[in-house]
């Protein structure tokens, strides 16, 4: 299977109408499996149910599986806002694609959907003696599963929607992005050096953001052109029409250039998959609102704060680990170059709005400077750009009017900081 379409899959797996489609196709099929088996039930083990029991219980089912379906899908929708009204609407995603909601929504609407179509059959009497057995076992095993979930569903909506949740569900996208990226740096390519490229462009006919980029189609366009190919575009990049994105050692002609075309993704908006610097950005403007005059709230920046630098340090460990073993494994698309990822962005991403909307916040200036020289400490890539924007911070904060004790404050923070190093 290609990168291109085990991408497309994941994204079409996390549709929630997807899930509620095959919760209720296995509702049907329970309902038919019931119909058929009911024949091979022996007339001694089939219980003598009456229809009226079952569609008692069927019509409970149908009914509240209907309103509490309903409360559910009306839920999400106010959890969606209350994430994009708090955090940011970026954020939102992670919740709509989020697997415990998606799969609550559908086995409520797939037990309502199996409670309508066994009472259609309890009602033109399809169902003998052993089927109604049979129905009935099945109507006892998703009236428990439909506990299950509802008691589990209870609890989940204790923090669903809530900033800190949502703080929470960043971190988990932006590590699960920078494990994939420091699993493949180059995204299975090879090191691309500073000014290496083709003299055959291939340019973008769309303007958008890349979502992903499919490095098997590209290698095997450069094994047919028998050359090299040098992606100049990561995923999370804005291009434009006749922005260049690939580059070729070889001439390229049109069916070749429209086959790399279709390995490069390019849609509206950007994704957190294979995108790390995508969940920094996010979380540096749930930052910037919380910091906002409208808010004003410096708790929720020290905990965005906290997120960055736990997500720093994770791309740090995982970075030294692969610095130790780059030499273990060659490149499996060793005929395409690819950027580096630029390790000064994501400090930049996450920390810079707060340098540049905190300035006037003493507590959280206090907080950045700290936060700033752990994250230089981590791996000597983040030391520079750490350095920096803690120079930018105590710039802006001398440039916001605070009183001589103040910015005291800050600049005694920022030289423990340094000297705790």
């Amino acid at each position: 299977m290609s990168e291109k379409l085990r991408f497309l899959l994941q994204r079409l797996v996390r549709k929630t109408w997807l899930r509620c489609s095959l919760f209720a196709l296995l509702a049907f099929a329970a309902v038919m499996l019931a119909t058929w088996l009911g024949p091979y039930i022996p007339d001694g083990v089939a219980l003598n149910l009456g229809s009226d029991a079952l569609d008692s219980l069927l019509n409970i089912l149908a009914s509240s599986m209907l309103t509490v379906s309903i409360f559910s899908a009306s839920t999400m929708v106010a959890a969606f806002s209350a994430v994009a009204n708090s955090a940011t609407p970026r954020a939102s995603q992670l919740l709509i694609e989020d697997s415990t909601v998606q799969n609550t929504l559908a086995v409520f609407i797939g037990a309502f959907l199996y409670g309508v179509v066994a009472l259609v059959g309890l009602h033109v009497h399809v169902y003998g003696d052993g089927g109604r057995l049979v129905l009935f076992g099945f109507t006892l095993l998703i009236l428990l599963g439909v506990v299950v979930v509802l008691l589990r569903w209870i609890d989940y909506l204790s923090v669903l929607g809530r900033l800190g949740e949502t703080i929470r569900r960043l971190e988990e996208a932006t590590c699960k992005a920078i494990d994939q990226r420091v699993a493949k740096p180059f995204l299975g390519g090879r090191r691309q050096r500073p000014g290496e490229r083709g003299a055959h462009a291939v340019r973008s006919d769309a303007a958008g953001f890349v979502q992903h980029v499919a490095m098997d189609l590209l290698q095997a366009r450069a094994e047919a052109l028998d050359g090299h190919l040098h992606l100049h575009v990561l995923p999370g990049a804005f291009v434009a029409p006749n922005t260049v994105l690939v580059t070729s050692d070889r001439p390229i002609d049109a069916e070749e250039r429209e086959a790399i075309l279709q390995a490069v993704l390019i849609g509206n908006g950007r994704s957190f998959d294979h995108d790390p610097r995508y969940g920094f950005v996010v979380m540096g403007e749930v930052a910037a609102r919380a910091m906002s005059a409208s808010i004003n709230d410096p708790g929720t920046a020290m905990d965005v704060m906290g997120a960055g630098v736990r997500t720093l340090a994770h791309w740090a460990h995982r970075q030294q680990a692969a610095e130790r073993e780059a030499d273990a494994a060659p490149a499996p698309c060793d005929r395409v170059t690819a950027p580096a990822l630029r390790e000064a962005g994501m400090v930049e991403d996450v920390f810079e709005p707060l340098a540049r909307y905190a300035a006037a916040s003493v507590e959280v200036g206090v907080a950045l400077q700290r936060a700033l020289h752990s994250v230089g400490a981590l791996h000597p890539a983040l030391r520079e750009p750490s350095e920096r924007l803690s120079a930018y911070a105590l710039e802006r904060a001398a440039q916001a009017d605070l009183c001589a004790t103040d910015m005291k404050a800050l600049q005694g923070a920022a030289r423990e900081a340094e000297e705790g190093l």
